[in-house]
């Protein structure tokens, strides 16, 4: 059957051990150092990386509020442009009413002094007329007919005058 001697029992043990403690002194400690550098360096990495990704956060948090700012100055600047645009419109419309109310007055008032101008020289006319039919009439009064054709005369040569 099987044979089991306790020397070999205790050399394999002593062996184990034996190489268990060289593996530990130069290779667990030293792989150990590397994985734990290797470990510290992941670990700054992804620091800095969390770092860089809340800045670039803030960053666009700064640019979206740069660009609402920028709109919302747009649009105050727009709305003042109006506000402007209006109150030059009114201006204008009120200065042009003035303009056509004097416009208007100063044409009012020449017709009238045109009208008055052609009343007078009516009125002229007319008295020239009636002098000159005045002097027919009394330079020679005869009959109705007489005077009917004097009148007729008389509205030619007036016609002819003008």
């Amino acid at each position: 059957m099987f044979h089991v001697e306790l020397s070999y029992i205790i050399v394999s043990i002593i062996n184990i051990l034996v190489l268990f403690l060289f593996l530990k002194v130069f290779l667990f400690q030293r792989v150990g150092a590397v994985i734990e550098k290797r470990q510290r360096t992941i670990e700054s990495s992804l620091q800095d990386a969390d770092l860089k990704k809340s800045e670039a956060y803030q960053l666009k948090q700064d640019y979206e509020n740069d660009i609402k700012e920028a709109g919302n100055q747009a649009g105050i600047i727009l709305k003042e442009a109006k506000q402007r645009a209006e109150i030059e419109y009114v201006s204008i419309m009120k200065e042009a009413k003035k303009e056509a109310a004097r416009t208007m007055e100063a044409t009012r008032k020449a017709i009238e002094l045109e009208r008055e101008k052609s009343v007078e020289m009516a009125k002229t006319e007319i008295a020239d007329v009636a002098l000159l039919a005045a002097s027919k009439l009394v330079g020679k009064n005869v009959d109705n007919d007489t005077n009917q054709q004097y009148l007729g005369d008389f509205l030619k040569e007036v016609g002819a005058a003008k």
